[in-house]
């Protein structure tokens, strides 16, 4: 579940410690072809709802992560597909979106719980029809978590838009936009719908060496009262090596940070800030940063390039908005390397044939602070390096933890079974702490903390996978006296 949070500018750390209370739940046994969803806190109780193909339970966890009931939901129709879960932010309840198919058809529902796990309202939105082939699906929410946008491409040359009203339960649009020479699986970037309900839909344009100045962005916005309309936003003489996007419902702006380069896409140059006015996007220009050669010779060490000094294996992975306009770029540097070996205990055999093994690195966070205006504010590296082998980097990364005072990005200093929990909290000045939280010796624990759930300024579930067992973890943090 993704939650998007507007910060201020902070002014400073929390001079007491905080110290970290750990819950646990008992184990669940998970079947492999279980999959999960982190619901989040309702009247008091966490919510966990499985999809077991057939079966869909919700169950209740109380303060002490002990289980309190457990519900299997009656959905409509069959092949059940879940799509996502929204909990209200006033805890009262949550709202569960999925396709079914009836008839051969197919259609998208929306259901309605209270905190008890008692169905309050449920309501077909529409009757997709038939899927010739399975289609990809995107979703994205408000930062007021009452309005959904659907995004369904089941042709690679189109993509139809729902938006939907959670508040009122109702489908606000249905809108297939189908922009000119496009392949969803390379053009499309990314989407966002605000408070309002009205949806950017971002193309990316000529992002390659041989086209560097026709390089742009087309954003398509649909709204529930109008046809969509599209506006263009040039990146100048530069590539875009990634990006995020996120509305700021509070300025009432598109905006997006990025990394860029000039030359090719082997390494980024610099990042950059995009603040875009919806209805004067025309003014809109990207402000380019040079990455500080300080900077460069932290991260890449003594062999960085002296000719042409940039960092590699850097992505985008988050963007915090400042109330002032200004925002937080959160890049990680991640990388995958494979490893083929004519020796069997080095590789995996399926149905397929041998694939294979894949090593996952995720390291250094660097986070920028950047003004309204695009000036830096500030920038600094928070270090870590994770290391695991064929997992599907599950349990690396980080999640990040908002207050108004701070930002706390936890995560393994080790992915192995015996691990300690560390975390970052940084303040509004760029100034940051590094402690060790906890181990998880003896606790038979393997935290997966980018699927966590934050409940609470000072509260969050995470969920363990060991094995085939899946038991929820609640941290929280209360000040030490």
């Amino acid at each position: 579940m993704r939650t998007l949070l507007t910060i201020a500018l902070f002014t400073f750390l929390c001079t007491r410690v905080p110290a970290q209370v750990l819950t646990l739940s008992d184990e669940l046994t998970m079947r492999s072809d279980t999959e999960y969803d982190l619901v989040g806190k309702l009247g008091g109780r966490v919510m966990l709802l499985q999809d077991r193909g057939t079966k869909h339970l919700l169950t209740a966890y109380d303060r002490n992560m002990r289980q309190s009931w457990e519900k299997e939901l009656e959905l409509r129709g069959r092949n059940i597909r879940l799509l996502t879960t929204i909990a209200k932010q006033d805890g009262t309840g949550f709202d569960l979106l999925y396709l079914f198919r009836k008839g051969g058809r197919n259609f998208l529902q929306l259901d309605n719980y209270n905190p008890a796990g008692n169905l309050r309202d449920s309501v077909t939105l529409l009757d997709l029809g038939a899927f010739g082939y399975t289609p990809e699906d995107d979703i994205y929410r408000s930062d007021d978590e009452t309005k959904l946008l659907v995004i369904i491409s089941e042709q690679q040359s189109k993509a139809r838009c729902l938006g939907i009203d959670l508040a009122e339960g109702t489908l606000m649009y249905d809108q297939e936009l189908e922009p000119e020479k496009f392949f969803f699986g390379d053009d499309f970037m990314q989407a966002e719908i605000d408070n309002a309900g009205n949806t950017y839909f971002i193309v990316q344009r000529d992002n390659f060496k041989s086209k560097r100045k026709d390089h742009e962005y087309e954003v398509y916005t649909v709204a529930p009262t109008k046809q969509f309309t599209s506006f263009n936003v040039p990146m100048g003489d530069s590539l875009t090596y990634d990006i995020f996007f996120r509305f700021d419902n509070k300025n009432q702006r598109l905006v997006a940070g990025g990394l860029y380069t000039t030359k090719d896409f082997t390494r980024a140059d610099g990042y950059f800030w995009l603040r875009i006015d919806p209805n004067d996007a025309a003014t809109a220009k990207p402000d380019f940063t040079p990455f500080p050669l300080s900077l460069i010779k932290n991260v890449e060490g003594k062999k960085y390039n002296k000719k042409n000094p940039g960092i590699d294996e850097l992505s985008v992975r988050d963007l915090v908005l400042r109330k002032d306009g200004g925002g937080l770029v959160i890049t990680e540097r991640n990388r995958q390397l494979e490893r083929r070996s004519n020796a069997s205990r080095t590789q995996v055999i399926n149905n397929y044939g041998i694939r294979p093994l894949v090593d996952y690195h995720y390291d250094e966070l660097i986070v920028f602070s950047v003004h309204p205006d695009g000036d830096p504010h500030w920038s600094n590296i928070l270090h870590k390096k994770q290391y695991s082998q064929d997992d599907g980097g599950v349990y690396s990364s980080y999640f990040l933890m908002e207050n108004p005072r701070s930002l706390r990005f936890l995560f393994n200093d080790e992915i192995r079974f015996e691990n300690t929990v560390s975390e970052y909290v940084v303040n509004g000045r760029g100034e940051f702490d590094r402690n060790s939280l906890f181990h998880t010796r003896d606790l038979d624990l393997r935290l997966r903390f980018r699927d966590g759930v934050q409940v609470a300024g000072n509260e969050l579930i995470l969920p363990s996978e060991n094995r085939n067992k899946l038991r929820l973890v609640k941290v929280t943090y209360e000040a030490r006296k």
